[in-house]
């Protein structure tokens, strides 16, 4: 009896140390109930120890689920200047898939330097006020900090969310200052998937709706139109359209769309243009927000131009040209005046 009531209490205390620690999510990643509550009972059989509980095992148990896991967490810092003075620095993890879609096997490079500028600098700030007189250069070192975002309102897009990191990390930066909502989209169910649980785990499930968004299929059509509604319910309608039947087009909800490492050359360019373009022309205000990493010798240069041209063309309904289709491309210099990875800020 006595053994069986060490069992008991051991196999209560380790869960919640490994809920404490968040390892628990190692456990339920690979083994059901079912397997926890044989682990517990037929332990004997399977591991020689003295005490056939969880806790006598915990330590073979983690390191075989290491091996085997789908799996791997990273830790980020929220963005400093969005800390209180004094306080200790917030931290958040993101888990990324080890096989998969690759927008959800990492955080790419591109991820945490526009976060940087979006919560840290004037990424947020009305693109009419922004400085493109230095030429095609943003030296993140020398750029001030702002905090022209404080008590401002956003509806954020952001395309191709991958593991969410992006907009999580946006979502933390903004609490204290801003009011804020955005939608992580992407195309793969299973990105989606892990993105939503990024999201849960953060405790951002009030803040960020993720929403599947195929580009091929241009703005995702009537289901997607009703996920912008009920996201982003209209407050401030100062820059809001109207449709003919006087109501409200979903995509004028926007106050910004944003993207980091999203063009990969000749397969995303059409796409992606096509749907810069699509929001655009519905909502000229929206300010479009892309950073990339300039992985050919033209490949920015080709989605800018391409943009440009739908633009210019007009959308498929002809409501004819966008009427602020001017788009800046700067160089990114992150640190040190070393170009970070030939990093590339696109901005429309």
């Amino acid at each position: 009896m006595q053994s069986s009531v060490c069992c008991v209490l051991c196999f209560v205390i380790e869960l919640e140390l490994q809920w404490r620690s968040r390892s628990i999510r190692q456990v339920s990643g690979i083994m059901t109930l079912r397997q926890v509550l044989a682990k517990f009972f037929f332990i004997s059989v399977s591991v020689p120890r003295a005490c056939g509980c969880v806790l006598c095992i915990a330590e073979q148990t983690t390191a075989a689920m290491k091996n085997t896991n789908a799996f791997t967490w990273e830790t980020y810092d929220v963005p400093e200047a969005a800390s209180s003075d004094g306080a200790e620095t917030e931290t958040f993890e993101i888990r990324t898939m080890i096989a998969g879609r690759t927008g959800a096997r990492k955080t790419w490079a591109a991820a945490p330097v526009l976060l940087d500028y979006l919560s840290l600098k004037d990424g947020l700030k009305d693109i009419n006020q922004k400085n493109f007189d230095d030429g095609a250069l943003l030296d993140m070192a020398l750029e001030d900090d702002s905090d022209d975002h404080k008590h401002e309102s956003y509806n954020i897009l952001e395309l191709g969310g991958g593991t969410g990191f992006l907009s999580v990390g946006l979502a933390k930066s903004l609490r204290s200052s801003s009011i804020a909502k955005i939608m992580c989209t992407d195309s793969d169910k299973h990105t989606i998937k892990n993105m939503r649980y990024n999201v849960i785990e953060n405790n951002e499930s009030k803040t960020i709706a993720v929403q599947k968004l195929d580009w091929s299929d241009g703005l995702g059509g009537d289901k997607f139109a009703s996920a912008l509604e009920r996201t982003f319910q209209v407050k401030n309608t100062s820059h809001v359209v109207e449709e003919q039947n006087n109501s409200v087009d979903p995509v004028s909800l926007l106050t910004h769309v944003i993207g980091s490492d999203v063009h990969f050359g000749h397969q995303t360019l059409k796409p992606l243009s096509s749907i810069i373009a699509a929001i655009k022309h519905r909502n000229p205000f929206v300010q479009v927000i892309i950073m990339l990493k300039e992985r050919s010798e033209n490949g920015v240069a080709d989605l800018v131009t391409e943009i440009e041209k739908k633009l210019q063309e007009g959308d498929n309904d002809g409501d004819g040209q966008c009427n602020n289709c001017t788009v800046h491309v700067r160089d990114v210099i992150e640190s040190g005046g070393v170009p970070e990875l030939k990093m590339k800020l696109v901005e429309c």
